[in-house]
């Protein structure tokens, strides 16, 4: 009758126990990483969120309390700089259409020329493309104030100066980032689509109203909201071209406030606050598909 070695049971503990102790090392490596991944998250999101919250809590201090630095909840709580921006702003209405005109239509704008040029380089063939792209990419590296003047006078002669036009019209124009954005978006969409819309005697123009853009919402919404941010934000690019009250956006109205002696700090904090409300309420809304945008152009080399 067969028997069992007296060390075979001793041998495969053996062989065991250094699994089991590897698992169990590696197993708390994935949780040290997890720790330091999640810590570094929490401290950059408390970075962005004490300015935010200082700037709430100023907005609702009283006049007493302003500079006060041990008063991130205030107590006692007022709105009487909400109340009082309006009286310093009068014509705020007119400040929020300006900056909703201009940062409404630079959208639309960015959105049709970028979308198109995009893809016109990720899917038509002509000559010299490659090289169109790489100096469209080497724009980049040209910072906008070098050519501000240049810019500055041709808008002058056209008449554009003081006018919502300096704005809005070079945005038909296109974008450098956002027209690589488009292409690397353009070149994830599956060929067969438009294989198939071709077979079916589909052009290129219709291809891309009914095929393309319908199927790229993530890209729109990404460059969309990039774009309204940064127009609505604006500040420097106004103040040059929008001269005169009439004209000014949000941004010149709250900048308005600070005085060469004496600056209402509270009322510009509860103007902040006012105007960064729209866009925490249209991030939330088209969050799912901005963050898609970005992962899918980034996938494509």
């Amino acid at each position: 009758m067969a028997t069992e070695p007296i060390g075979a049971p001793t041998v495969a503990r053996g062989r065991g126990a250094p699994r089991r102790r590897s698992f169990i090392l590696l197993k708390g490596a994935h949780r040290a990483r997890g720790l330091v991944y999640y810590g570094l998250l929490i401290a950059l999101v408390a970075v962005y969120l004490v300015p935010l919250s200082w700037m709430i809590s100023t907005s609702l201090r009283t006049q007493v309390n302003l500079f006060d630095p041990g008063q991130w909840v205030p107590s006692p709580a007022t709105l009487d700089h909400y109340g009082n921006l309006f009286q310093y702003l009068p014509d705020y209405g007119r400040y929020v259409w300006n900056t909703l005109r201009i940062a409404g239509l630079t959208t639309v704008g960015q959105l049709v020329s970028c979308s198109m040029a995009g893809y016109a380089l990720a899917r038509l063939r002509f000559p010299g493309r490659n090289i169109l792209f790489v100096f469209l990419l080497l724009t980049l590296m040209v910072p906008f104030h070098a050519t501000l003047i240049p810019v500055y006078v041709l808008f002058k002669d056209l008449g554009w100066i003081n006018t919502p036009l300096a704005l809005i019209v070079p945005a038909f124009f296109g974008n450098a980032l956002f027209t690589f954005f488009f292409r690397q978006f353009f070149m994830t969409v599956p060929r067969e689509l438009e294989e198939a819309a071709r077979i079916d005697g589909a052009g290129w123009a219709r291809i891309f109203r009914s095929i393309i853009v319908p199927v790229s919402k993530p890209a729109y919404t990404a460059v969309g909201l990039l774009t309204f941010v940064t127009a609505w934000n604006s500040f420097f690019v106004n103040t040059v071209f929008l001269q005169t009250q009439d004209q000014w956006v949000l941004t010149e109205a709250l900048q308005s406030l600070i005085g060469q002696y004496n600056s209402q700090y509270g009322e510009i904090m509860a103007g902040v606050v006012l105007m960064s409300l729209p866009i925490v309420v249209l991030y939330a809304v088209v969050q799912r598909y901005f963050v898609e945008g970005f992962t899918f152009a980034g996938i494509t080399g």
